[in-house]
């Protein structure tokens, strides 16, 4: 039936974005990982260069005079400065990757905590028995009617529209999931530049602006994660349904499942909804002015 499929293929979708969203850069796409540790790498040799320039630059604009530049002090505090970003650049992929497995392990206890090991909120569920009235009932029901083959038309375009809907916002659900990783392949591969900033006073907002959205690209896995937990547990008793509103009660015998059809995939809408406003949840908490 279609509502079957609807059942299996989004909870197919929901298990394939929980295995994602626990994954670290490597298990994900071990060749993308590669060539992103390598263009990490090969960034390594310009960003040691542009920290030589801004420590350069953070002593002659700091230091008011050759007096004050040869006070111990001010020494230590620029050798120091130096040597903490020649270490953050030379460690920038392993900073990173570490803050990706950090943020999938996180994700992993959470779903764990509620329960949740698969990501799957519809697992176990079958479409309800609707006594001779389903939709392919009907259609069988269409094939024989030869003397009024388009009286049940109606039915089944119905149902393959969400069958339809529900395939999209199954693909959507993963694509969201996967785009994720890829921005954090892009800020991993970049990361030696901007964490080079903090070689200089004036520029080190620069890369504390880099860890603050990179820690929130990565965290995005944990709030989409919270809004399939949420969703888990909404969908076992939601609170809209179309049942009495009768807007399908002009398709007679199939009103009752098409109206359930329909529910599954307005819960569906809401589930992509939370998780495409993953990203500005965690603009929101982690903001700063």
């Amino acid at each position: 039936m279609f509502i079957q499929g609807i059942l299996d293929l989004f909870g197919s979708a929901m298990e394939v974005s929980y295995g994602f969203l626990t994954q670290d850069l490597s298990s994900f796409s071990p060749g993308a990982a590669s060539v992103m540790e390598a263009v990490n790498g090969g960034l390594q040799a310009f960003s040691y260069a542009l920290l030589a320039v801004l420590t350069l630059w953070n002593v002659v604009h700091t230091a008011t005079s050759y007096a004050e530049l040869k006070k111990p002090e001010m020494l230590l505090k620029f050798f120091l400065r130096f040597a903490l970003t020649k270490y953050a650049v030379g460690m920038a992929w392993p900073i990173v990757t570490g803050i990706v497995t950090g943020c999938g392990a996180l994700t992993g206890s959470v779903f764990v905590s509620a329960g949740l090991t698969d990501g799957n909120a519809w697992a176990g569920i079958t479409a309800p028995d609707f006594g001779g009235n389903s939709i392919m009932d009907i259609i069988a029901s269409t094939v024989g009617a030869l003397l009024n083959p388009l009286a049940k038309v109606p039915e089944l375009l119905l149902g393959l529209l969400g069958f339809i809907v529900a395939l999209v916002l199954s693909v959507t659900l993963m694509l969201t999931v996967i785009g994720r990783f890829f921005k954090i392949y892009l800020f991993a591969a970049l990361s030696p530049i901007p964490l080079s900033c903090f070689g200089a006073e004036d520029t080190r907002h620069i890369g504390r602006g880099f860890l603050h959205s990179f820690a929130a690209v990565s965290l995005e896995g944990l709030v989409i994660g919270l809004a399939m937990i949420v969703f888990a547990a909404y969908s076992q008793n939601p609170l809209i349904t179309f049942e009495s509103w009768g807007i399908f009660n002009w398709l007679g015998a199939a009103a009752e499942e098409i109206t359930y059809m329909f529910t599954l995939i307005f819960n569906m809408l809401l589930l992509l909804g939370l998780i495409k406003g993953a990203d500005q949840a965690v603009q929101q908490i982690f903001s700063h002015h």
